[in-house]
């Protein structure tokens, strides 16, 4: 993701459409970890409402209430209907629309991170099988409730939006566990070397680890360790290592009266000169600035009134 422009998030809340949206913009908990919540919602839309084409940034999950339509991807149809979800994958273009007669109501979750794929494979979707029936679709509507229930930007309801996303996808894979096969698995092998490569550039952050060690470690190339990053993660390491860095200073400056110098060394910074202008440039404002100006939440009323960052 890029980095941030202003700490805001969104909230609408109208009859038919609900959603909090540039959640893991505003988030306390860092966005370096296995999956991140960006969004959640949901809407009964009208009768032959469609979205797209369109192409996501995240995983986005749409769990059907009731009602049915369509999905359109790859030059295919899939037709769904209540009890069912679908999976939009990020870099794919999708178009997806309600039946003009039974429009389906649907709650979505929009995520990513660096065990995301792998997850939803294990939960049963895959690019070429991207639609699939939930048992425990009356268990994820509680649990969405629950999600969409916790609407402020308080690090309480940030933890039961997290957990209520790992709830949401923990049902799913223990309802496909038993259906898993190999072809559920396909190219775990480059996730698993970005998962390690991970490991080693948060544990020596402050040890002025390079890439080329980290793909030494791993037993890979430095260029084949950034292609698969890239995948992966949407950045290089050393962008991720400087995220990792400056995500770290700002949960220390929230959540720490530290001084700004401490900070400084605890996120692999000799001088809190070159800190601070390294965090000026991530955040737009100066360490001080950004312990001092808490997130903002912008209510709305009416779907499309608030402009998101990561578009739903």
């Amino acid at each position: 993701m890029s980095r941030r422009e202003g700490r805001n998030a969104g909230i609408t809340f109208s009859e038919s459409f609900m959603a909090m949206e540039d959640l893991s913009l505003i988030q306390n908990i860092s966005s370096i970890q296995p999956v991140n919540l960006d969004y959640c919602g949901s809407e009964q839309c009208k009768n032959g409402y469609a979205f797209g084409p369109f192409v996501r940034a995240s995983f986005v999950l749409h769990m059907v209430m009731s009602g049915k339509g369509k999905l359109y991807k790859n030059g295919q149809v899939y037709s769904i209907h209540s009890g069912e979800a679908f999976l939009i994958f990020p870099r794919e273009e999708t178009v997806y629309q309600a039946d003009l007669d039974d429009p389906w109501f649907y709650m979505w979750i929009g995520f990513h991170g660096f065990s995301a794929e792998e997850m939803m494979n294990r939960a049963g979707f895959r690019q070429d099988h991207p639609v699939r029936v939930c048992q425990k679709m009356p268990e994820i509507r509680t649990v969405m409730d629950k999600m969409l229930e916790s609407r402020d930007l308080s690090y309480s309801s940030e933890l039961m939006r997290m957990s209520c996303l790992y709830h949401v996808l923990a049902l799913l894979t223990d309802e496909d566990s038993g259906k898993q096969n190999t072809g559920a698995r396909t190219g775990s092998t480059n996730a698993q070397y970005v998962r390690t490569a991970v490991s080693l550039l948060i544990d020596s952050d402050k040890k002025g680890i390079r890439v080329e060690d980290v793909a030494k470690a791993i037993g890979i190339s430095r260029n084949y360790l950034t292609t698969i990053f890239k995948k992966e993660m949407n950045i290089s390491p050393q962008e991720f290592l400087m995220k990792y860095r400056m995500e770290k200073a700002g949960s220390l400056l929230l959540t720490t009266d530290e001084p700004i110098g401490s900070i400084a060394y605890e996120a692999g910074y000799s001088d809190s000169l070159s800190f601070s202008r390294a965090f000026r440039k991530h955040y737009g404002v100066s360490p001080t600035q950004y312990r001092n100006t808490g997130p903002i939440l912008i209510h709305s009323r009416e779907k499309g009134e608030y402009t998101s960052k990561i578009p739903l």
